[in-house]
């Protein structure tokens, strides 16, 4: 359970924050939100980019997939290449696993950059809660 006041992760059981000692309240779903869209949006509160890489994993992941299976089911559609159907088909086999993990990796990557700006805000926010109570951060 996340603390509202330092944003710490406690303990689902937990009373009170372990880091500010707020009082925690036992959830009771999704929080409600007070801030609209637009307001969110033009003030880079709610990043995009993690979800439209999502988004383009999906389709990139689609078409590797796609190339591999036509590579291994229709190695004759491939003949303009000059390689034999063996080498096509192995061809299609890394497309399938060597691919699909590459482009994994890839977005992945991605998605942890635009994640590290939520690690970061979160930090910032604890350590000025610190400051505000007086407590000694140590590095």
């Amino acid at each position: 359970m996340k603390c509202p006041q330092c944003l710490t992760e406690n303990e689902a059981t937990a009373t009170k924050c372990s880091m500010c000692e707020q009082a925690l309240s036992p959830s009771r779903g999704k929080a409600v939100r007070y801030m609209s869209f637009y307001a969110e949006y033009f003030s880079f509160r709610e990043l995009v980019t993690p979800q439209l890489i999502k988004v383009v994993y999906f389709v990139g992941a689609c078409f590797i997939t796609a190339a591999g299976l036509l590579s291994i089911l229709s190695p004759d559609a491939l003949d303009e290449y000059g390689v034999g159907p063996i080498f096509t088909r192995l061809g299609g086999i890394a497309a399938l696993v060597v691919g699909n993990l590459v482009w994994r990796l890839m977005c992945e990557g991605a998605i942890l950059l635009f994640s590290l700006h939520e690690l970061l805000v979160s930090i910032d926010t604890r350590a000025g809660l610190l400051v505000r109570q007086g407590k000694r951060i140590e590095p």
